[in-house]
């Protein structure tokens, strides 16, 4: 196995992970690192679609947790 199939197969278990907890912080925290782990992956394999999709799910989960980030300042 090489080092870009590990990487592939590290970032699905991340993303599977990111399902199983039931923290919403956490969740978006795994998946966002998951869905990184793939655009490196795709980068690397040079398939644009897993990409593009992984980057659109990074800007997805990076704003989800802004907005997170910002309701929990405003609640202390």
């Amino acid at each position: 196995m090489s080092l870009v199939d590990i990487l592939g197969w590290v970032a699905t278990c991340v993303i599977i992970l990111s399902f199983l907890v039931n923290d919403i912080k956490l969740l978006r925290g795994l998946n966002l690192v998951g869905a990184l782990l793939w655009c490196i992956y795709g980068f690397i394999v040079g398939t644009s679609s897993i990409l593009v999709l992984n980057l659109v799910i990074v800007g997805i989960q990076s704003y989800k947790l802004y907005q997170l980030w910002k309701i929990s300042k405003k609640l202390t």
